[in-house]
């Protein structure tokens, strides 16, 4: 009998583990992995997990795009793992995640952008980093690391008596990968609009190699410039087309001003990748539809124009005529060889809506309810390279792949392993499932043996 107890003992807990895993195993089979897109931008996305594993535990080498969203696995729960993550998607089919504790709006595209060549990401913040908030992060997606940058500006003092550096949030990279376009952060005023505590911003260049910034023109209140159109580089890295209120100016390196043309507030800098591949022109965006009071519907039937100005002077220029757009917004990534413009295109979310006094990013995670990356060509062609899952809300590309117009590539499958200790909680409710079913089987069976105990036994029929 206490052979029989013992062996019980060691059965029952041997079972559920091994039926836990099974069941395990079934859930993730499906998504255990899957084709490598190389040097392609992937044609589909997945969803990551909850628990996937960060850039940080597993780096997944150069990435082709960085994406964000509203699922699970972008933000956790409620109950325990509730942050914003970004997915950084590996040229070798890797899903592995940057996070922000206790920021779930986070951007691909406006807070977070992907090098040129798909190997480095800056933030202005990353959980467990040494910047703590304090500077920009460059983490090297090859190997996991990141270098803070303060821009060797000095400590300010916030409305609360704070000690903070003001540096900084990457705006737009260098084509040659040495240097960002950066916003970085002054004194602290009161928006007499909304009653809201800003403070001012002002544009630099940050040299990685010097750890120093340019500054480019003057300060202005926080939030008064569309984030997508904040800056774009020439193709030569030696010039910038930066937006300054409703006008946009041509710089140098060194600050100096080039040329200034008012854009009014219907047409901006079309994003990043506005130049075109021979640095000859400058896309601009211009808006038809709602501008300020803006419910869903509104929003949704905006159209957009590419226009074009002179890089030399600033003034209009003919250019490639693309087909007109309707979105909530477009951002512009770059130029194909081919001479497509590759943007994202951002519906609005739900219960979308613009009001005029207040901070609006048309681009943002918020306000974005879903994103597909397109090409526009000449002659009014429209090719959808990219449409991923209904919760991926944001989307940055390497400007290599797009330059090269290397789209189409197989759906990279994100993988359940590795995986963050948080799969723990994952586990519990499957285990205790598990339990409680072998628990119901067990009794089921005792039950049935005694009750084939207690029945008298039949009496033996002899014939013959």
């Amino acid at each position: 009998m206490m052979r029989s107890v013992r062996k019980s003992m060691i059965a029952y807990p041997v079972a559920v583990s091994l039926l836990t895993g099974v069941a395990f195993a079934v859930l993730v089979h499906p998504v255990s992995g899957g084709p490598v897109p190389g040097d392609r931008v992937p044609g589909g996305l997945t969803l990551p997990w909850m628990w996937q594993a960060t850039v940080q535990q597993d780096p997944p080498g150069p990435a082709s795009v960085l994406v964000g969203g509203d699922s699970v696995g972008f933000e956790g729960t409620d109950l325990f793992d509730s942050e914003g993550k970004v997915a950084a998607v590996g040229r070798g089919g890797d899903y592995r995640m940057l996070r922000y504790s206790g920021w779930n709006g986070v951007t691909p595209g406006e807070d977070v952008l992907l090098s040129p060549d798909g190997r480095y990401a800056a933030q202005e913040w990353l959980e467990g980093s040494t910047s703590d908030g304090d500077g920009l992060d460059i983490v090297d997606l090859a190997t996991g690391r990141s270098v803070t940058y303060d821009g060797g500006l000095t400590r300010i003092s916030d409305q609360w008596g704070n000690a903070t550096v003001p540096c900084c949030a990457p705006a737009a990279w260098a084509p040659d990968g040495r240097s960002l376009l950066v916003e970085t952060f002054g004194t602290d005023y009161e928006d007499p609009q909304t009653s809201i505590i800003q403070a001012r911003r002002r544009l630099g260049l940050l040299d990685l190699a010097t750890n120093r910034i340019t500054p480019i023109g003057a300060e202005r209140p926080g939030g008064a410039v569309r984030k997508a159109s904040r800056g774009a580089f020439a193709p030569d890295g030696r010039h910038l087309a930066v937006t300054a209120g409703d006008r946009l100016e041509l710089i140098d390196r060194t600050g100096k001003v080039g040329w200034t043309t008012d854009l009014g507030d219907r047409r901006h800098l079309a994003g990043a990748g506005a130049f075109s591949p021979d640095g000859s022109r400058i896309a601009v965006a211009e808006l038809d539809g709602c501008l300020d009071a803006c419910d869903r519907a509104a929003l949704a039937t905006r159209r957009w124009r590419i226009s074009y100005l002179d890089a030399a002077t600033g003034r209009p220029a003919d250019g490639p005529d693309l087909p007109v757009v309707t979105a909530m917004s477009v951002r512009a990534l770059g130029w194909t060889a081919g001479g497509e413009l590759v943007v994202t295109r951002h519906e609005p979310e739900r219960d979308a809506r613009k009001r005029p006094d207040q901070e609006w990013s048309d681009t943002g995670w918020e306000q974005t309810g879903h994103i597909t990356l397109v090409a526009l060509g000449a002659g009014g062609a429209v090719r959808t390279l990219l449409d991923p899952p209904a919760d991926v809300l944001t989307l940055d590309v390497a400007a290599d792949l797009i330059r090269a117009g290397r789209f189409g590539g197989p759906t990279p499958v994100a993988g359940a392993f590795p995986a963050r200790p948080i799969i723990g909680f994952a586990l519990v409710p499957v285990a205790l499932l598990a339990a409680a079913a072998l628990l119901v089987v067990r009794l089921v069976t005792r039950l049935v043996v005694r009750r084939r105990r207690r029945e008298p036994p039949r009496p033996m029929l002899i014939t013959g």
